[in-house]
């Protein structure tokens, strides 16, 4: 009876021992669990977020993608439109060239056409193609050295009335009597009876005393005179002038306010 006793004693013992131990093992095991739970849902959800982040990542490259591609097709006809640009402004420019060629011809030839008119005015009777060619070379070379025509044109009437073979009594020669020592001061090879050697450095001699006189008349007086007697009656206080200077700005004035008319082809 005894031992019956102490025996269910002990198995009583060993099951509230057990129950003991079950629910300790319950209680933690239930914890442990929740924690997996939540680590599960955890990483499904950073998952998630991490597909969705891909996703967004690819989509935003393929709009980059079709981004540029659209700025390429931009660019390249942006750059196509660039050399049309260039190509219609490189027309501009050669067209404006033209055109500012075209009127300094027109004018050049306009220019001519009014000193040859002139010569003709001024004596009737001369040879139209020797007045061509004097307008010709008067044009030219009063440009050159920086002239009037109408200057050059009063000169040549005054010296030689137009006659290119006209030589003076001390030797002058051709349209604006230049005097033979001068082709070894200049250096002058051709014939002083060419038209255009007569023009062009007869020129060259009036530009040479305006710059040494700073005065039109005492240049032109020396011109026909020469500077050595100007320049010895200025000394001695007297007037150099001998007529000629104010001959030739007469016919300068009248041949100035000359209008002519004309027609250019």
């Amino acid at each position: 009876m005894g031992s019956i006793a102490m025996e269910r004693t002990e198995e009583m013992t060993d099951t509230t021992e057990r129950v003991d131990e079950d629910a300790i093992e319950a209680r933690t095991s239930t914890p442990n669990r929740a924690g997996l739970r939540l680590l599960a849902g955890f990483m499904f959800v950073n998952v998630g977020l991490v597909l969705a982040l891909s996703w967004s990542t690819y989509e935003m490259g393929q709009q980059l993608d079709t981004t540029n591609q659209v700025l390429n097709k931009q660019l390249a006809a942006s750059g196509e439109l660039s050399k049309k640009l260039d190509a219609a402004l490189e027309q501009h420019t050669a067209l404006e060239s033209e055109l500012s060629e075209l009127r300094q011809h027109v004018s050049s030839q306009s220019e001519e056409d009014v000193i040859f008119l002139k010569i003709v005015v001024t004596k009737r009777e001369i040879d139209r193609n020797l007045a061509r060619k004097i307008a010709q070379h008067v044009h030219h070379y009063a440009r050159a050295y920086g002239q009037d025509p109408d200057l050059v044109l009063a000169i040549i009437a005054t010296e030689s009335d137009f006659d290119p073979d006209a030589v003076s009594s001390v030797g002058a020669l051709g349209l604006m009597q230049v005097m033979p020592q001068w082709k070894q001061v200049l250096g002058i090879r051709e014939n002083l009876t060419e038209p255009e050697t007569s023009i062009r450095y007869g020129l060259q001699i009036l530009g040479f005393y305006r710059n040494m006189y700073k005065d039109l008349e005492m240049a032109l007086t020396a011109y026909n005179r020469g500077p050595g007697p100007v320049d010895m009656a200025l000394m001695r206080g007297k007037s150099p002038l001998n007529g000629y200077a104010p001959r030739v700005l007469q016919t300068y004035k009248e041949l100035q306010s000359l209008r002519v008319g004309m027609k250019v082809g």
